[in-house]
């Protein structure tokens, strides 16, 4: 559990250093940033998922619990994604923030 609140931690500062830099120095809306962020994190996934599967690359002594986690994660970075994604086209003027 100590490992998964440093992950969210380093992973949460990383998002944030981003979204300001590329705002600062790119002149990019923070939403934009957010979205393909996202979208990264959970493609990326989604290409990688069979590395997980029971028997695989990075399972091999075919746990199941280890399967399902991925699952539940991949399935949690694409509503995070289709949520901003959804926010954005509902609300267009969110692309005047930051940038």
């Amino acid at each position: 559990m100590i490992e998964f609140r440093k992950n969210a931690i380093f992973s949460s500062i990383f998002i944030v250093s981003i979204t300001i830099a590329l705002s600062a120095f790119c002149d990019i809306a923070y939403i934009y940033t957010l979205c393909g962020l996202s979208a990264w994190a959970a493609f990326g996934h989604l290409i990688t998922l069979d590395d997980d599967m029971p028997g695989e690359w990075s399972n091999p002594e075919g746990d199941k619990a280890l399967w399902r986690n991925s699952l539940v994660a991949m399935a949690i970075k694409f509503m995070i994604f289709i949520t901003l994604a959804v926010t954005l086209l509902s609300f267009p003027s969110l692309a005047q923030y930051g940038g």
